[in-house]
């Protein structure tokens, strides 16, 4: 069961939360949320599998997945994530994957997916899974391993192609309160909302990031709020004034203006905080209009922080006055 996270609410002055709790869950083993930086590409794989990055030989980069070796196997099953790419149909994107490939099936999956079975050039089998995600773009992934891999992480692998999608932030729902609003993704957790005649504030949880002892999950929080404030310049070292020795901003850039939403242009922070047992990192983006502060605050344990960062970033395009 899990248990409700202690928030702070920035209703009563915007405070650093210096804690990140781990949810324990019982259980089947959890799944890991992931998202790339640069693609936009989403997923959920099991925890004990890792995400690296490499390059073609045109030097273009992309992501893949390994799972854990098993005993007596020469290598580990691997699923290279396929970029989201443009092209006119699932066989075009298929087809260099197919080059030399023998025992060649393929089937419709739900969703207009096509899936490929087949035995690759390597001699080793293979899963390919080619995924529209919208006008004539397609996105997938490529697993191959050795036979007892590919058979004993089956249910993985259906899980990891069914979950792979491409996050576009337009269409993320929308979430308004007090005057401000922001768009969140579909799979994080809508959290507390408070408010008073001059402070707000909502927060949202992400899915698992990672586990530690026991398959405990680790989360990130997102909590959107505001209070009054004079201006830019004045909002800022007060908030600067709030930190204290074991919250310390390490880091600040410009918050540009976004065409099309309400919301000046601003900064944006990232704060270090904890003590020899915890450490947690901050980022948070600050505007303020018409003599109202609004400050998008994202935290995490640091070790999973690069994991939270990249939704955070897309979430920060979003916020605006109502």
């Amino acid at each position: 069961m899990i248990a409700p996270r202690r928030l702070v609410p920035a209703v009563f002055g915007v405070a650093l939360a210096l804690t990140v709790t781990t949810w324990a869950c019982k259980g089947p083993d959890p799944t890991i949320a992931y998202l790339d930086a640069e693609s936009g590409l989403s997923l959920t794989h099991p925890p004990k599998w890792t995400v690296g990055s490499a390059a073609d030989a045109a030097g273009i980069g992309y992501r893949y997945l390994s799972a854990p070796k098993l005993s007596g196997d020469q290598e580990a099953l691997s699923v290279t994530l396929i970029n989201p790419v443009a092209a006119a149909s699932v066989d075009a994107v298929a087809q260099p994957y197919l080059t030399g490939a023998s025992d060649v099936r393929k089937t419709s999956v739900t969703n207009g997916s096509t899936e490929w079975s087949f035995t690759d050039s390597s001699k080793l089998p293979s899963r390919l899974r080619v995924i529209p995600v919208g006008a004539e773009r397609l996105t997938g992934g490529w697993a191959r391993g050795p036979e007892s891999a590919m058979k004993a992480y089956s249910k993985s692998l259906d899980a990891l192609f069914d979950s792979l999608s491409v996050e576009d932030p337009a269409k993320w729902p929308e979430e308004r309160f007090a005057g401000m609003a922001v768009r969140a993704p579909a799979a994080w957790t809508r959290g507390t909302r408070l408010s008073n005649a001059t402070n707000a504030t909502m927060q949202f949880k992400s899915p698992a990031l990672a586990t530690e002892k026991a398959n405990a999950t680790i989360h990130g929080f997102a909590t959107l709020s505001k209070e009054p404030a004079t201006d830019l310049a004045t909002f800022a070292k007060m908030l600067r004034e709030r930190e204290t020795d074991i919250a310390v901003r390490t880091d600040r850039v410009d918050w540009p203006e976004v065409p099309g939403v309400d919301r000046p242009a601003g900064f944006r922070d990232l704060l270090r905080s904890g003590n020899s047992l915890t450490s947690t990192r901050i980022r948070r983006w600050i505007s303020v209009r018409n003599g109202v502060g609004m400050i998008l605050s994202c935290e995490s344990k640091s070790d999973v922080f690069d994991l939270l960062d990249p939704w955070c970033e897309r979430m920060s395009a979003t916020v605006r006055f109502e």
